[in-house]
């Protein structure tokens, strides 16, 4: 069996959202986490890029704004 964590993310950083520290604190209990982050212009995708963790699977998107 594999366990899978899931964060869906836009603009975490303006917002003040701690996915870094709730990443982390799944990745112990995950065998891959998969974090679907919408088109940010914050620097909410950088900062999972520098993560460099090896089981975060970033997925990028664009949601409609309507």
């Amino acid at each position: 069996m594999r366990v899978s964590g899931l964060n869906i993310i836009k603009n975490g950083v303006r917002f003040d959202y701690p996915f870094r520290e709730a990443i982390r604190s799944a990745l112990p209990l995950c065998d891959e986490f998969i974090v679907v982050v919408g088109k940010s212009d914050d620097g909410t995708l950088e900062s999972l890029q520098e993560m460099a963790e090896p089981k975060v699977r970033v997925i990028e998107t664009e949601w409609s704004d309507k």
